[in-house]
């Protein structure tokens, strides 16, 4: 036991420097741009449940602060909760199974769920649903898939079922933009539904030994739906709408056979899709219908875009190696650092980066010079 005590203190203090060195170097990025420090916050720090907060939604109203349009939610190893742009901790939590997560709201849920609250980052409750299953959300919309998994409803504000509908296979992806919401099904195909609920989009890909869809993303605008489907030459497609039906803009064979969800995601812009691969992370330009690699290692989780400079950040890393990368495309890298933590994520705002590493969030602004 003491042996083992040592070594997690090891790693505590690795990680600890680690966040250090972040928060003392400011990284020489292009000729004008340069990412600097703007902050480090310990989780141990934070509330241990949300507390009313002036300002943010469903807090008082008689005035307002910086916070009311920064909450930023977070998971981070087993705990949940929120900060803001301005470093505030608002919360952090530990949810007994299971948290959907927004910048306006969350919900904890159990194992076998029969319903749940929806609640703001300041604690207060916004609706209750009483519907079995599972919430996700995603683009200011709220959803919950059955037990079943094939079965899926979007809550309206108060929290009842605007509209259900039930798919032929099981969901095995899925993500949304305001307008269009699309799921990934074990059969292969790919399903988009609008607001109402109606089916806008329905194509199964085909071309592949086993069918299935490993991953999907919409773009924000909802005029773009890409995914990785199939085993056995597993396919990236890329679909658009055209008139008022989607047709496919782009496809072509991977390298990969991944079995398990696979990340890709479009940048907060429109304008990348980006999409995990073994080589690293691959890049699809929706202006020049054409791709790049930012070769990175294998299980890189984001790709962002920071607004000024078209900067793309990626975290990447397996067990407590991690490693953070800003590159400009199609892979000129501006920061490559290598750290150590046992959980982390990346988020970006506007040009600012906020990196969680084990109990720590850094904020760190690119910035001209």
């Amino acid at each position: 036991m003491e042996e083992i005590g040592k070594k997690r203190l090891a790693a505590a203090g690795a990680a600890a420097a680690g966040l250090i060195y972040f928060f003392v170097c400011a990284f020489p990025l292009q000729k004008e741009l340069i990412l600097v420090p703007a902050w480090t916050r310990n989780l141990a720090q934070a509330p241990v449940a949300p507390l009313p907060i002036r300002g943010l939604a469903g807090a008082s109203k008689s005035s307002k602060s910086p916070e009311a349009s920064s909450s930023i939610p977070f998971r981070l190893g087993g705990s949940y909760g929120y900060f803001t742009a301005e470093g505030s901790l608002l919360f952090a939590a530990t949810a007994a199974y299971g948290v959907a997560m927004a910048p306006d709201a969350f919900a904890t849920y159990e194992r076998v769920s029969e319903g749940f609250s929806i609640k703001s980052p300041a604690g207060v409750e916004l609706a209750k649903a009483s519907i079995a299953g599972y919430p996700f959300f995603a683009a200011g919309r709220r959803f919950v898939i059955g037990p079943d998994q094939s079965t899926v409803c979007e809550l309206g504000r108060a929290g009842t079922a605007a509209w259900t509908y039930r798919f032929p296979s099981i969901v095995t992806a899925f993500d949304a933009s305001p307008t269009l919401a699309a799921f990934g099904l074990m059969d292969g195909s790919v399903v988009g539904l609008d607001r109402s609920g109606v089916e806008k989009l329905n194509f199964a890909p085909g071309g592949s030994r086993i069918p299935g869809v490993y991953g999907v993303a919409v773009a924000p605008d909802g005029l773009m739906v890409a995914a990785i489907t199939g085993l056995g030459n597993q396919r990236l497609v890329v679909m658009e709408k055209r008139s008022a039906a989607y047709r496919v803009a782009y496809h072509r064979y991977l390298s990969s056979d991944y079995r398990r969800p696979v990340y890709i995601a479009f940048t907060p812009d429109g304008g990348e899709l980006a999409y995990e691969a073994p080589e690293g992370v691959g890049v699809y330009d929706r202006a020049t219908r054409s791709e790049s690699l930012v070769s990175v290692p294998a299980n890189s989780r984001l790709g962002l875009t920071l607004r000024k400079g078209g900067i793309m950040v990626l975290l990447s890393g397996e067990a407590e190696k991690k490693r953070l990368v800003c590159a400009a495309l199609p892979d000129r890298r501006i920061v490559d650092v290598s750290f150590q933590a046992r959980e982390a994520f990346i988020e970006t705002r506007d040009d600012s980066l906020f990196l969680g590493a084990d109990q720590d969030i850094v904020r760190m602004d690119l910035q001209e010079r």
